[in-house]
């Protein structure tokens, strides 16, 4: 397995934790009901927004690389 692979194997575990963080923020504020927790969601859903954006943008890029 390559670096770029690795690299790869690793935004997808950053997008994966991102989104249980947020998913785990949304149900705490239902359960508790402080905007902290729906605050710290909406950011954790939005950094996995963008992590998908540069997997994507990664991927392009690489695209004439050879893997190595």
């Amino acid at each position: 397995m390559g670096l770029k692979n690795i690299h790869l194997l690793f935004i997808a575990m950053a997008v994966t934790l991102s989104a249980a963080f947020g998913a785990w923020c949304v149900w705490m504020f239902g359960a508790e009901g402080r905007w902290g927790y729906l605050v710290g969601g909406a950011t954790s859903f939005a950094a996995a927004l963008g992590l998908v954006g540069y997997g994507s943008w990664f991927l392009n890029m690489r695209k004439g690389i050879p893997n190595s």
